[in-house]
């Protein structure tokens, strides 16, 4: 089966981590033949660290065939078609030469708006189903503008929508698509865990993700500057880098933890893992959520996992039996679990073992799977 994938770029600039690519992987593994449209903008950092050439990038990562495409931008102003618009009008003369030899069956979209749009113009163009995923903000920003109508319009263009969380699909139900959107929940790389055995630090705390306002981590900074008066050895290791670092620092100095919260930066997944598999409890209760591939690689890593209640990963944590959601915006919440925990560790470990049986079934191998099975109904309809 040949699958074309459109991602944008944001999805594909780093390979290590783009579940995009992961997912894009296991379909390879499958049999099936896949090629990668990618947009980029004019005048940001491409694939290869140029800015503005070339225009039109071609190479193989793992099977898959990558080509990026450079195309304007009116930023903010175009979010609602207007750059998908321009990046249709940079692909449609060279569309003959990035699908040489290659005769898509499915058309594949990674966002809402944006790369839907432009799978909506490649279905015309080869008379073959459009599948479109939306992971989280590309339905919840238009849902927040009030721009319902958008939304729906950009659903019933495709053939299935599919969303990585139940809670992302009752949020988009509200838009009243004509198809209501399947869920497929996102793998991880399971291979990619450790082999090697890490020690784990019982009264370490760990949070992933990029430094932003809807991730919560002055949250999970005052959960432990709580928590610090009963249970003095506790620390918080911080992996990410993002607009509120210096906002976050200075609240850690704040609140005297100066010595027991650390920055770490961005790191590379590997070492994402292992950091994970040093420490006892993964934090994020984060809004909005459309799932978090990073709760499921915490669990992976045999973290008691702490999310948000009414977000994507209710679909995987069962609160007080494989993990817990705490309320978002709650200090208090996440400080009675993990003051609970310690005080309980048999009852922890448990738990967190239970989270790690059922994470490790969530594989980007199934994910396709699943996807592969969509396609098939598609075809054959």
């Amino acid at each position: 089966m040949n699958v074309l994938v459109i991602s944008y770029f944001g999805l594909y600039n780093d390979l290590t981590a783009s579940f995009v690519h992961n997912q894009v992987k296991a379909l390879v593994s499958a049999s099936c033949r896949v090629r990668v449209l990618i947009p980029e903008v004019f005048g940001k950092t491409g694939f290869g660290g140029e800015k503005f050439l070339p225009f039109l990038k071609e190479t193989s990562v793992d099977g898959a065939e990558l080509y990026y495409f450079r195309h304007f931008s009116l930023s903010r102003l175009g979010r609602t078609g207007g750059n998908a618009r321009l990046a249709i009008a940079s692909l449609a003369p060279i569309l003959s030469r990035v699908t040489k030899g290659f005769k898509p069956d499915i058309i594949h979209a990674h966002t809402l708006g944006y790369d839907s749009i432009i799978g909506a113009w490649l279905k015309k163009k080869f008379s073959c189903p459009l599948v479109v995923t939306t992971h989280g903000t590309d339905a919840a920003r238009p849902l927040e503008n009030g721009q319902g109508a958008l939304l729906k319009a950009w659903c019933d263009a495709s053939d299935a929508v599919v969303a990585v969380s139940s809670a992302l699909r009752d949020k988009m139900l509200s838009a009243s698509p004509e198809k209501t959107p399947r869920v497929i929940l996102n793998g991880f790389e399971a291979h990619a865990l450790p082999q090697d055995d890490i020690v784990r630090d019982p009264f370490r705390l760990i949070q992933v993700g990029h430094l932003i306002p809807s991730k919560r981590f002055d949250v999970t900074i005052r959960a432990l500057a709580l928590l610090k008066k009963d249970f003095p050895a506790l620390s918080l290791s911080v992996i990410g880098e993002g607009a509120e670092r210096a906002q976050l620092e200075a609240l850690r100095d704040e609140l005297g933890l100066h010595d027991s919260v650390h920055f770490l930066g961005k790191l590379p997944n590997a070492e994402v893992l292992r950091e994970m598999c040093a420490s006892s409890f993964y934090v994020m209760a984060s809004k909005p959520e459309g799932f978090g591939i990073v709760y499921t690689e915490a669990m992976s890593s045999g973290c008691l996992t702490i999310g948000t209640e009414g977000e994507g990963i209710a679909d995987l944590i069962r609160s007080g039996e494989n993990g817990y959601l705490v309320p978002v915006d709650d200090p208090a919440a996440i400080r009675d679990v993990i003051a609970a925990s310690l005080l309980a560790p048999e009852k922890a470990a448990l738990i967190a073992a239970r989270g790690k049986e059922d994470a490790l079934h969530l594989t980007w191998e199934s994910n396709a799977q699943q996807y592969l099975r969509l396609y098939r109904e598609l075809l054959a309809s």
